[in-house]
Order: C-alpha cells, then sequence, then structure tokens
C-alpha cells in the first residue's frame, strides 16, 4: 500500500512539473533567426516584431542575423534547430521558394523542415526603375526603347536575391526584349551603374531605390506586384501590360518542424497583434512591403504552400537551373 502511494505521489508531481512546464512556456529568451544582415528592410522589420513581441511573450525576442546565400544560411540554422518552441525564423521568399529551384544543395527541405507561424507581409513588389537621363517615363516608352535598340539594353539584378533575379528574368522573356541581364554582387554598386546610365534598367526591391529616386537620378517606372502597391499607387504594374507577370516579395515566421502548438499560437497571436498595429503598418509600407491581415498558422502554411507551387510553374518557364 505504501509503494502505491508512493507510486501516486511521484506520478502526481511528475505531472505537475509537466504542467507548470507548460504554462511557463516562455521561460527564457527566444531566438529570432533573420536571413540578411543588419539594416536591410527585413532586419528592421524583425526588430520591430521581436520589440512589440517582446512585450506581448514577457521574454525577450532576440535577434540573430545569419546573412548569406540568399536566405540558405539562417533557413539552415533554423531548420536544424532543436523544435522546442525557442527558435523561430524570420522567412523571406528566396528562403522557402526560389533557394529551391536556383541554388544547389541548400541544406534543408524548404517543404518540409518548417512548420507555418504566421504570414507577416503579402505584398513586396520589385521596382523596374530607368536612369533619369534615359528618354522614357513608362513601361510602353521602355520597351519601345529597348526594341529600337536592339542588343544595346541591359538590365541590372542583386545576385543575393533569387526573387529579384527572377523577377529580371520573368520581364524580359514576357516582353520578348532580349535585354542583357548584369548580375551584381550588391546593390549599391547597380543603383550607381544604374544613375550613371551604364544600365538601362534596374530590377530592385523598393526600399533601397527610393531614395535616388527621391533625388531624381532614377525613375520609377512600374512595379511586378498583382495590383497597384498601397504604399505608392500611382506606380504601375507590369501585370497592366504583360498579365501575369507578377512576382512578390513576402515575409513569413516559421519554426523548426515539430515545434511546439503552444509556442506557434502564442507567437502568431503576437504577429496578429503586430500587423494590426497601424504605425507598424505604415512602417512597413514605407519599407515597400505591404502587410496582411491576421491568420492562424493552418492558413500561414497554405499560402506559404501555394507560393511554393507558382515558383515550381515559374522555374519551369524560366527553365532554372540549380547552381
Amino acid at each position: 500500500m505504501m509503494v502505491g502511494r508512493r507510486t501516486f505521489i511521484a506520478i502526481a508531481g511528475f505531472l505537475l512539473a509537466t504542467c507548470a512546464q507548460a504554462q511557463t512556456w516562455p521561460s527564457h529568451p527566444i531566438r529570432l533567426i533573420v536571413p540578411t544582415g543588419p539594416g536591410t528592410s527585413t532586419d528592421v522589420m524583425a526588430r520591430l516584431f521581436a520589440d512589440e513581441a517582446s512585450r506581448g511573450l514577457g521574454q525577450p525576442l532576440v535577434v540573430e542575423n545569419l546573412p548569406g546565400a540568399s536566405g540558405v544560411i539562417g533557413a539552415r540554422a533554423a531548420a536544424r534547430a532543436t523544435p522546442d518552441g525557442y527558435t523561430f525564423f524570420f522567412a523571406n521568399g528566396s528562403a522557402l521558394t526560389s533557394n529551391m529551384y536556383m541554388l544547389k544543395n541548400i541544406g534543408y527541405d524548404p517543404t518540409k523542415d518548417f512548420d507555418a507561424v504566421g504570414v507577416v507581409t503579402n505584398t513586396g513588389p520589385f521596382s523596374l526603375t530607368v536612369p533619369a537621363s534615359l528618354p522614357v517615363r513608362t513601361l510602353a516608352e521602355f520597351s519601345a526603347y529597348a526594341k529600337a535598340n536592339p542588343g544595346k539594353v541591359s538590365y541590372g539584378v542583386d545576385a543575393t536575391s533569387g526573387l529579384g533575379i527572377v523577377a529580371g528574368r520573368l520581364f524580359n522573356k514576357r516582353s520578348g526584349l532580349g535585354m542583357t541581364e548584369v548580375a551584381y554582387g550588391a546593390t549599391p554598386q547597380m543603383l550607381q551603374d544604374a544613375a550613371a546610365g551604364r544600365i538601362q534598367l534596374v530590377v530592385s526591391a523598393m526600399s533601397p531605390v527610393e531614395p535616388i529616386v527621391q533625388q531624381g537620378s532614377l525613375r520609377w517606372i512600374a512595379l511586378t506586384s498583382a495590383g497597384r502597391f498601397a504604399g505608392n499607387p500611382d506606380i504601375p504594374v507590369v501585370a497592366e501590360t504583360l498579365p501575369g507577370a507578377v512576382v512578390d516579395g513576402w515575409l513569413a515566421v516559421v519554426a523548426p518542424a515539430g515545434s511546439p502548438r503552444e509556442a506557434v499560437d502564442r507567437v502568431n497571436r503576437e504577429i496578429g497583434k503586430y500587423i494590426s498595429n497601424e504605425t507598424i503598418r505604415k512602417k512597413l509600407f514605407s519599407l515597400g512591403v505591404g502587410p496582411t491581415t491576421p491568420a492562424t498558422p493552418e492558413v500561414a502554411g497554405g499560402v506559404i504552400r501555394a507560393e511554393q507551387d507558382r515558383w515550381a510553374a515559374l522555374a519551369k518557364e524560366l527553365d532554372l537551373k540549380p547552381e
């Protein structure tokens, strides 16, 4: 009888300890891996989210920048992390979609190694920008200029952005302009060459281009989103002229596969508060991205899977080969 009582007490103690452990999540700081360097727009958004979520969770959400290889380094670290609810990944679209088709041996499986937590932004258009010295102001005028100067028109892309490369190639193919692609190792040199007229078109995210547009050295002619970007609705979109020519950047928070549902749900709620905050929304628009609306992890997972399917079709159309 005494043994039974002791066994009962031991089991009860174990259950109480387990419940207490579950109820105290998070009990220590949480790691938020960001696949870009400090100061980038993705990093700025992640830090804004970390600040907001830290208050809601009662524990610091610590940003860890792991840039490189179009998000591969950060994604690989996140995929290999212990799924204990204390590691999350502030993932860009490259890490979860285009890397599968553009890079060899990325060291993780975007479709199997992560659990969706929430989508942060669903609109992040790339801009088509020309030197102010080029005698064009619209996409139609640029197309006419390129056709009148066969073999003499080149466009620049940042080679570290898988999505940017595809945006440029998709426009080049759908438009039939036969432009020469010039791949840069970093965006600043590309923008400098464009401002000087050494290349005739830049395909880039909006935020690094905007200061030079404001200075008057470059001119926006189109965006690659499906519809007009709410942050700057005066800029036409490529799809108005070339239906279906759409490439949008987006951001989601994911966790290593098998992470505790409690942790996933709690962080999902913080994402919902973050993207519903009007001050935050204005900041995101200023960074060239459009925040989405709050949704469950299941809905977020569906969005990610749909993007992965869409990228499979784009890879086939553009004959993308992993390099």
